[in-house]
């Protein structure tokens, strides 16, 4: 079961167990009828959207404690992807139970069955509560659908689907008016689920809050400036920065940084080994409009924002052997470890280093890798996909051998990823060693 499904089968799970203790299930055995059917499965698709989408609210705060239950930030991302896309589905089905039955009613095709609730049983300030709340739904509803067709939809710019997405707190806090408010319907304050439905409707609000005020992840913000500027070949940009106040992370691991020329922030792989607390490197290759653009807009005493640290790609295993394959800029997270393994002495262990890169060594960067392997006891490969020369699983095996008890490293394209483990398969890898950062977005 992947780590998705993991987590929108619980968020699911629990809105169940809050459906279970409401009024619901008694009123459906009380009344067993097609329309109380309907009626039990909005409340019970409502739930579920609800539920879901506090998931997806919390994930987007990106909060330690949520990153490390995922295995990493990146991890989280996916996550949240999906969580959208299954809140979606389930708001659609909610949608559905709610109108169809009205439809069928209008088309003649179903008895109309008059008035399904006793209006005398509330009062008018609970019917003034109910009723906004089911008007905002509406803008929620179709709002959301919008925003994720825009998400999944990769030909639209990075930079508008950035600037749509800030739009979702604002649609999660009038679904979860709806969600406070629908539950007067049925009394389910007289039960535990209502008081369960309101503490996870508030800590989705609580994240939605820190969304539109933008406070995530503000504690753990620093302010950098650009020391230093080296502009490689291949569009490499090798920026070395100072920070106010210390920096903690370990090798492998990124930050979101903050330029002065764009509001949004990017991650980006520290390239620094982070014995010096105080300043930063960071090597960014141009690869979209915002790398490329901000070659022409870094400038020495530029002031950064840096927010991290962020990841699980710290090299911390129990195996024997560890291999690492780094495509291109993929390069970034091994500098870091070479640079602490280099100052300590070397590793303890064999490690295998394969780096497959578009020239020669003689373009190689940085410069210095060999040398840096050597001194940190890495057995160093070099492959230039110019010439030909792919790594694959079977050039893995027939190097290194048996890979029972090896851990790989990777940082490069998916594609690459995905080509090396579809072959690593062969060899009955398990997957769970093959650790790799998919920076994705969206």
């Amino acid at each position: 079961m992947s780590l998705s499904t993991k987590w929108i089968t619980g968020a699911l799970v629990w809105a169940g167990v809050i459906y279970i203790l409401s009024p619901g299930p008694a009123h459906f055995i009380s009344h067993p009828d097609g329309w109380e059917l309907r009626e039990q499965l909005v409340f019970l698709t409502g739930v579920s959207a609800m539920s879901l989408m506090v998931l997806s609210m919390v994930i987007s705060i990106r909060t330690p404690w949520m990153n490390g239950l995922m295995k990493g930030l990146d991890k989280a991302y996916v996550v949240h992807k999906w969580t959208g896309i299954g809140t979606t589905l389930v708001l659609i089905f909610h949608w559905l139970c709610e109108l169809v039955p009205e439809w069928l009613v209008e088309l003649g095709l179903v008895p109309n069955p008059g008035e399904l609730t006793d209006g005398s049983r509330f009062s008018d300030l609970e019917i003034t509560l109910f009723q906004a709340g089911v008007t905002m739904a509406e803008f929620a509803f179709y709002g959301s659908v919008v925003l994720v067709v825009i998400a999944l939809f990769k030909k639209i710019p990075y930079r508008l689907f950035r600037k749509t997405h800030k739009v979702f707190p604002v649609l999660f806090l009038l679904a979860a008016f709806h969600g406070a408010t629908a539950q007067l319907k049925e009394h389910w304050l007289d039960t535990p689920a209502g008081y369960l439905l309101l503490v996870l409707i508030t800590l989705g609000v609580v994240a939605a809050l820190l969304c539109l005020f933008q406070r995530i992840g503000a504690p753990r913000k620093t302010r950098a400036t650009i020391d230093q500027i080296y502009n490689h070949a291949d569009g490499i940009l090798d920026l070395r920065l100072s920070l106010q106040k210390p920096f903690k992370h370990e090798p492998g691991q990124y930050a979101f940084l903050r330029f002065p020329n764009d509001p949004e922030p990017h991650p980006f792989t520290i390239a620094s080994s982070g014995d010096d607390p105080f300043s930063m490197r960071f090597a960014i290759k141009s690869l979209g409009d915002f790398t490329t653009d901000l070659a022409n807009h870094a400038v020495i005493g530029a002031h950064i924002i840096i927010e991290g640290p962020y990841g699980e790609f710290t090299f911390k295993i129990g195996s024997t052997r560890q291999i690492w394959v780094s495509g291109g800029i993929g390069i970034t997270p091994f500098m870091a470890r070479l640079d602490y393994l280099s100052a300590r002495g070397g590793t303890d262990g064999p490690i295998d280093f394969w780096y497959s890169m578009r020239g020669k060594k003689s373009v190689m960067f940085p410069d210095s890798l060999e040398e840096l392997c050597r001194r940190s006891g890495v057995q160093f490969y070099h492959l230039n996909s110019l010439e030909q020369e792919y790594l694959t699983a079977d050039l893995l095996h027939e190097s290194v051998g048996s890979l029972e008890d090896t851990d790989i490293w990777f940082c490069g394209p998916s594609s690459f990823a995905e080509c090396l483990l579809k072959g690593l398969s062969s060899y009955n890898f398990d997957e769970s060693r093959f650790h790799f950062d998919r920076f994705e977005m969206r």
